[in-house]
């Protein structure tokens, strides 16, 4: 990827990389789980943050819902596949996958890493490093 004037090396194109950039070049992508819950939106902060962290190029997942992109199910060549990471346990975000064919990914559960599930979209700050370090270790 070419150096944008603002010295990162992505593929947005921004001439301003103050706002942070969406793109970057990790080789494989995570998508988070959109529920309407605390976990839902600890899903979507994990996704940002391990994109942010270049660990992942987040993905959208209502385009694979849509049909409209030929992204997802990505396994390199070192074995690391795609991840998703669902709020809870009815796995909302991996039906959809299995639903459009698409079966070879890692799978996370908010839930299974110990927050519990509540109908609020609060949840504290310290959280996401605490659960990326958890997902560290799971090898992810």
């Amino acid at each position: 990827m070419a150096e944008n004037e603002c010295g990162c090396s992505c593929a947005c194109g921004s001439s301003d990389c103050s706002e942070g950039c969406v793109s970057n070049s990790a080789p494989t992508k995570v998508y988070a789980c959109a529920g309407a819950s605390n976990v839902g939106v600890i899903s979507f902060e994990l996704t940002k943050a391990l994109h942010l962290a270049n660990k992942y190029e987040m993905g959208c997942s209502t385009c694979i819902g849509a049909g409209d992109c030929g992204c997802g199910g990505t396994v390199t060549a070192d074995g690391k596949k795609d991840l998703l990471i669902d709020g809870c346990k009815v796995a909302c975000l991996k039906k959809l996958f299995e639903n459009k064919g698409i079966t070879n990914f890692n799978h996370l559960i908010v839930t299974q890493l110990g927050v519990r599930k509540e109908g609020t979209f609060a949840f504290p700050p310290e959280l996401i490093p605490d659960l990326l370090e958890k997902i560290s270790n799971k090898g992810l």
